[in-house]
């Protein structure tokens, strides 16, 4: 990297905090966004900047595990591993070197709701253009060879043996099984051992002919192009994909009907202990007040509520939490700590306490104003990099949100009123129905039983 280039990205901060002072005094978009269709149906958003002779362009699908078939939970996952991994012309090796010629590069993911593709390249055309077409090929013409399918299964059921050494880990799964049920939320993305030893060549083929088409594509590109070449690379990007048709929206997410506490036996020292209530999709109008009174309640870190009640008065835990997963077809609202197995029930019963009492009284304007300056604050870090406002440009058009989102982030939050954080709590979370997830040691007071009372 050069001195230049260095320079350039140190100033990235203090570029896009000036660009939201400059914003706010002259009403300005912080990311104004050029939006269009591609030939067979893709959508696009384009932001240009020319602070580096860069570009990040993001290929979002909904093919999420949420779209794992039934009894094949892993198919997402799988899918986007196996997408590296060869395409009917080059295998990965051959796809490896082809973006390490250029420079580029490239990696693809699946979540819970999508599979990302995502590449870096530079912007001069001997880079670039090279790298885009490749991109296009792996996306389009996956070769789903038996032996990369073997290899990969292989990979993923020792990713999942890995993941059930944290106690944290199986805390969440456990949680998104109980939480979620049988809606298609409710499985970890990567699967079980069972379900990953169940989906064959053809379970992924028909994954990726079902989900990965045009229509079901949103490209986000962000970099020094300008129109005309934008348009030429979300063309070139999705050019090899067949029209197709976007999924149906997944079922609302039903609410919690039954309390419920669930124990899972687990070599540890101390208790991972979730609790889940009922939440909201992201485009609810209730959003932005959640969103604020969890920054105050458990969302800050040190700064909380729970953080003061259980860690610095009581010392019960190093670290209590809650955060709120807003998706798109509904959600929860989560809060956690980690404790000595003996303080479990005491610990549950004043992280209920604290949730009843900010229900019940809301906050202070203190309080308040302290999570309005500090959300308003680290606002501008989420969009200090190329990748960064690609990341928050994809998330936005997937979540459906409008493209003025950005402008009106701080007068949105800027505006949420104590009472308003009070009622939205009221309306949408009752502390005595929830799902409770508690891992730890076998002992008295967490005996080996998953208690469905």
């Amino acid at each position: 990297m050069t001195d230049s280039s260095r320079q350039t990205l140190r100033l990235i901060p203090v570029l896009v905090v000036a660009l939201f002072a400059s914003t706010s005094a002259h009403a300005e978009s912080v990311l104004p966004l050029q939006t269009w269709e591609t030939d067979n149906g893709a959508q696009v958003l384009f932001y240009a900047t020319d602070t580096l002779p860069m570009v990040d362009a993001r290929v979002i699908l909904d093919a999420g595990s949420a779209r794992d078939p039934a009894d094949k939970a892993g198919t997402a996952s799988l899918t986007a591993s196996l997408l590296e991994e060869g395409t009917t012309k080059r295998d990965a090796k051959a796809i490896a070197d082809g973006f390490a010629r250029v420079g580029a590069q490239f990696s693809v993911s699946a979540n819970l709701e999508s599979t990302a593709v995502r590449l870096r390249s530079l912007t001069e055309s001997d880079w670039l253009w090279p790298a885009v077409d490749l991109m296009a090929e792996v996306i389009a013409e996956p070769a789903f060879a038996p032996d990369d399918v073997e290899r990969e299964r292989e990979r993923q059921l020792r990713a999942i043996e890995a993941r059930q050494q944290s106690a944290s880990s199986v805390a969440h799964d456990a949680l998104r099984r109980a939480a979620f049920g049988d809606h298609p939320y409710g499985h970890p993305t990567q699967g079980s051992p069972d379900s990953v030893k169940g989906i064959n060549r053809d379970d992924m083929q028909a994954f990726h002919e079902r989900l990965f088409v045009a229509r079901n594509a949103i490209v986000v590109i962000v970099g020094d192009l300008d129109r005309k070449q934008a348009e030429r690379l979300g063309e070139r990007l999705t050019a090899k994909l067949p029209a197709g048709e976007a999924p149906a929206a997944l079922p609302s997410v039903p609410p919690i009907e039954e309390s419920k506490t669930v124990r899972v036996d687990f070599p540890s020292e101390q208790s991972t202990v979730l609790m889940a209530f009922d939440g909201i999709p992201r485009k609810h109008e209730d959003y932005q007040p959640l969103n604020v009174g969890n920054h105050i309640l458990g969302g800050s870190g040190f700064a909380s509520r729970l953080m003061s009640e259980l860690r610095e008065k009581r010392g019960l835990a190093y670290s209590t939490y809650s955060y709120l997963m807003p998706l798109r077809a509904g959600g929860r609202f989560v809060m956690g700590i980690q404790t000595r197995s003996d303080q479990v029930e005491h610990a549950l019963s004043l992280m209920t306490d604290e949730l009843s009492d900010f229900i019940g009284d809301g906050p202070d304007e203190k309080e308040l104003a302290d999570a309005q300056a500090n959300l308003i604050g680290g606002f501008p870090m989420r969009l200090n990099s190329n990748s960064k406002i690609t990341e928050q440009i994809g998330a936005l058009a997937f979540l459906g949100l409008p493209l003025d989102y950005f402008d009106r982030y701080t007068d949105r939050v800027q505006a949420v009123e104590a009472g308003e954080i009070q009622s939205a709590f009221d309306r949408h979370i009752e502390p005595e129905r929830r799902i409770v997830v508690i891992v730890g040691p076998k002992g008295e007071e967490n005996s080996a039983r998953h208690d469905d009372n």
